[in-house]
């Protein structure tokens, strides 16, 4: 098993994407099924872990002088843009 401070998100991803994809074929055995799902809950931990990291290195990059955090938000490049655009997709918890 990889710790965590041995994979990256990439990898992590990567194979928590296989994971679920293994599950869904339903062509695992019970004893396999749930060794897939702790692995899976494990790199959801480190996933999370990870992005929790990069946004706090984020938030203090973008900090104001007087210490409050800027909010920025891109605006849209033409009205007309912005109104096709789909929402984003709402996120699905596999784990």
């Amino acid at each position: 098993m990889t710790k965590k401070t041995e994979i990256s998100f990439e990898q992590a991803l990567t194979e928590l994407e296989q994971i679920a994809e293994n599950l869904e074929r339903g062509q695992l055995t019970l004893e396999e099924s749930i060794k897939s799902y702790e692995r899976g809950m494990e790199l959801k931990t480190i996933c999370q872990s990870i992005l929790a990291e990069a946004e706090g290195k984020i938030e203090y990059l973008s900090k104001a002088g007087s210490g409050e955090t800027q909010k920025k938000t891109a605006s849209p490049k033409s009205e007309t843009s912005s109104r096709a655009a789909t929402p984003p997709p709402a996120d699905e918890e596999l784990f």
